[in-house]
């Protein structure tokens, strides 16, 4: 269910299923009758106002003072500006980099309006921008680049929000270079940006995978009540181990393949086939096991973890748009 959730004392999360692109959650933490921070922003212009009206009651007399974006995807800090101008806004010094060489806003709407007009054309390139149509869905974008963080960190730093202790820790480079997380431990609560898809496909855009693994046992390591992923639903201690599972089978099953000398889309095809994909087959977006294959992929081929080229990027997508073409999702 989408919508403000309490998920501890004086925390919230506005969460957004299933999930998919650009449905990212936020959250909100407050200090009663002194501050409020909040957690990540979203994309989409209208739906950033709502959940700043949605938020405006909590904070009444808790003024938002702080905020954080948990890595540089644009769909966790494109709505900054719905923040008070006063607001100082965290990140790690690695996503702060992301964020100013990524596409802005307005070049990716280009882009995507581009995609919509070509995506019936044959061949990989109608089908790089069906999909990017399709990462844009219905998403309107800011017209003009958002505010960007104030201040970074490098490795872990904390906040005082009226008294309360905010715990950031950088854990990545994982889905992307400076991928961090937000612990509330007075409430059990921990936002994890990226580092959880719950129920919908994770994306490997950066890596390495074993820092990702890595992260995954540091938030199990805290034993909160509460995580609030970056897309799906709030969860616990169980959905983290299935993400973790993922991740290994997808690795060792996909490692095999390319010491074989299949490329990703050969790759997924197999991979697809199998009854250990059945466990994750329901996710959403499922065809993003196509995205994740082309950095594992660029990686095992001797590159060095990072961003995704243009080139790579667009190859993915041509993948993933070619997976969902050819049905190769519906259940076996």
């Amino acid at each position: 269910m989408s919508g403000l959730q309490q998920v501890g004392d004086g925390v919230w999360a506005f969460v957004r299923t299933p999930g998919g692109w650009g449905e990212a959650n936020t959250g909100l933490v407050v200090a009663p009758g002194t501050a409020s921070l909040v957690v990540d922003t979203a994309w989409d212009v209208a739906w950033a106002q709502r959940i700043a009206e949605a938020q405006a009651p909590l904070v009444a007399d808790a003024p938002i003072t702080d905020a954080v974006n948990t890595h540089s995807d644009g769909d966790h800090w494109w709505g900054n500006d719905t923040l008070p101008p006063d607001a100082r806004i965290t990140t790690s010094a690695a996503a702060l980099d992301g964020m100013r060489e990524d596409l802005p806003p307005r070049a990716l709407t280009v882009v995507a309006g581009t995609g919509s007009l070509i995506r019936r054309v044959p061949g990989p390139i109608g089908a790089a921008g069906a999909y990017m149509a399709r990462v844009r869905g219905g998403a309107r974008f800011p017209r003009r680049n958002p505010r960007m963080p104030d201040t970074t960190f490098v490795t872990a730093t904390s906040l005082d929000i009226g008294g309360r202790t905010i715990e950031l820790e950088q854990l990545g480079p994982c889905h992307t270079a400076g991928d961090l997380v937000v612990r509330v431990a007075d409430a059990g609560v921990v936002f994890t940006g990226d580092l959880l898809f719950i129920g919908s496909t994770p994306i490997l855009w950066h890596g390495p995978l074993d820092n990702w693994l890595s992260a995954l046992d540091r938030l199990l390591g805290w034993d909160a009540d509460v995580y609030v992923p970056g897309h799906g639903p709030t969860c616990g201690a169980a959905e983290i181990r299935a993400l973790r599972d993922y991740w290994l089978w997808l690795r060792d099953a996909a490692q095999d393949h390319h010491r074989a000398g299949l490329t990703p889309l050969e790759t997924a095809r197999k991979l697809l086939l199998t009854k250990d994909f059945d466990a994750w087959r329901h996710w959403e977006s499922p065809e993003r096991i196509a995205l994740s294959l082309s950095t594992l992929f660029d990686q095992w081929n001797g590159n060095p973890p990072a961003p995704p080229t243009v080139r790579r990027r667009a190859a993915a997508f041509v993948t993933a748009e070619t997976l969902l073409r050819e049905g190769a999702f519906e259940a076996s």
